[in-house]
């Protein structure tokens, strides 16, 4: 039986990116309201709109999210190392909850800078998480 408690970072992080998220939803939801949008109605991108960059913020942790869940879970689910498991996945939470302060903000321009190299962080501790699960699964219970 595998020992969740060592991955409570991990699962703790998993658990803050999905409230991020609804909140996410909640307030893109309220606003479009607000601007009498219909459901599922998109806005013109135009990044100096808040709406538009919080409905954009919303969307990207929804298209990262996946990634990230999926890769933290099967991470614990092969017994990664819990310790790399934890950094990892505080630190891809960190680096999308960073990313989309910039975002609502304003901060860093539509493209480049500051925002999309935390995306790429993010990315590059997805790859991370699918090597340490990999390893575990394949390498580690031989």
């Amino acid at each position: 039986m595998q020992d969740f408690a060592s991955y409570g970072w991990a699962l703790a992080a998993v658990a803050l990116y999905g409230v991020m998220a609804q909140v996410l939803n909640a307030a893109t939801g309220i606003r479009k309201g607000k601007l009498k949008m219909v459901p599922g109605a998109h806005h013109e991108p135009d990044f100096n709109n808040p709406a538009y960059r919080l409905d954009r913020a919303y969307m990207n942790s929804i298209e990262t999210m996946v990634f990230y869940t999926a890769l933290v879970l099967t991470a614990v689910m092969a017994g990664a190392d819990p310790l790399w498991v934890n950094i990892l996945a505080v630190i891809g939470f960190l680096l999308r909850a960073s990313a989309n302060v910039l975002y609502l903000r304003g901060i860093g321009g539509q493209y480049g800078g500051l925002r999309t190299g935390l995306s790429i962080g993010g990315s590059v501790v997805n790859i991370c998480l699918a090597v340490l699960t990999f390893a575990a699964a394949v390498w580690y219970h031989q």
